[in-house]
């Protein structure tokens, strides 16, 4: 028995129930009013009872043809209809013993009227397309679905353009979601082993229309079906082990050299800051008149004792000493102390 002839079935059933119901209700008033019109004889009578039937069939055929199919879209009116035979929906199918390995295919039966449209593609374990699915004649006796499908992705040279294929669905009460058979291409002897598992969650549905949804769903899937794990999924640890490696080599190599203390540099002012020369306070003390928001740090300098016959001797001696210890950054302040301080020896 073929389950979708229960559309027709259907149709047919509630297009004639209510046509019956129709002319029961309203059959004697017209007939009444086309005898009265048409004399009860002769060709008026005729003309007006072969109106009627012709007005009947296009009411049969709206039904049939139109308003029906358009009602069979819907897929609560379909799973009331086909009852435990609804196998329509997303399926995933693994396939063993393809030329190039193990395939896991993404299958489609989607509603088509009082049919189905059954149409797919096979990924391989790097998740590559190597050929589509799409039914062009099919018989469904269940549970037994024999086909005949195309794959357009072969130009038929490699003799894998067309093929059959024959599927059982699992006969429980409620509707099937496992499948299992072969398909096998018309040049090649070879049959291929399918086992098919419907995907009854919306949400994995939905994550198969996009690239990083579906290498999930199909992640999982591939390990339930193969028992391994695709390439993608193996890949990144691969390539992350050296860079790990490096990483780990990198710190302890770091950890192992011995962090040398930093030393701050003397900048050309420290030394007058200890100063406690009167000429050192002298320059102070013309500093605060020219630049009075500028504060000076005092440090108690060490006691030292220097052996200077006059204060003019220490300070050339002081001068020559921040001239050596000056850098190229702080260079522009030592000119301008230096000049500074002639100034203040022309003055005294």
């Amino acid at each position: 028995m073929n389950p979708y002839a229960r559309f027709r079935l259907v149709s047919n059933t509630v297009s004639a129930a209510i046509i019956v119901a129709g002319l029961a209700v309203f059959g004697g008033p017209v007939f009444a009013t086309i005898s009265s019109l048409s004399g009860g004889q002769g060709t008026p009578f005729l003309m007006a009872m072969g109106a009627s039937v012709g007005v009947l069939v296009v009411f049969w055929l709206a039904m049939t043809e139109a308003i029906f199919p358009a009602l069979f879209r819907f897929n609560m009116v379909r799973r009331m209809i086909l009852g435990k035979y609804y196998v329509e929906g997303t399926w995933l199918q693994s396939e063993r013993g393809t030329p190039t390995g193990n395939r896991l295919s993404v299958i489609d039966i989607q509603p088509a009227g009082k049919s189905f449209i059954f149409s797919g593609y096979a990924l391989n374990q790097d998740l590559e397309i190597e050929s589509n699915t799409l039914i062009e004649f099919s018989k469904f006796e269940w549970p037994f679905m024999t086909f005949k499908y195309r794959n357009s992705l072969s130009d038929g040279a490699d003799g894998q353009r067309d093929g059959v294929g024959e599927i059982q669905f699992e006969m429980n009460r409620s509707a099937a979601v496992r499948f299992n058979g072969y398909a096998q291409f018309v040049k090649n002897g070879r049959r291929v082993k399918v086992d098919g598992a419907k995907l009854t969650k919306n949400r994995e549905v939905k994550q198969l229309r996009s690239l990083e949804g579906r290498r999930e769903v199909l992640s999982k899937y591939w390990n339930l079906f193969f028992a391994t794990s695709l390439r993608l999924d193996e890949t990144p640890a691969a390539d992350t082990a050296p860079q790990r490696t490096q990483d780990a080599e990198r710190r302890r190599v770091e950890a192992a050299v011995p962090q040398q203390p930093v030393v701050q540099r003397r900048r050309a002012s420290d030394w007058r800051q200890d100063d406690e020369t009167p000429t050192a306070d002298k320059a102070r003390e013309t500093l605060k008149t020219i630049a009075p928001n500028v504060v000076i740090e005092s440090k108690p300098a060490p006691k030292v004792d220097l052996d200077y016959e006059t204060e003019e001797d220490l300070e050339d001696e002081m001068t020559g000493e921040a001239e050596t210890e000056t850098t190229a950054d702080d260079k522009g302040e030592a000119d301008f102390d230096t000049g500074r301080r002639r100034r203040f020896r022309r003055s005294a």
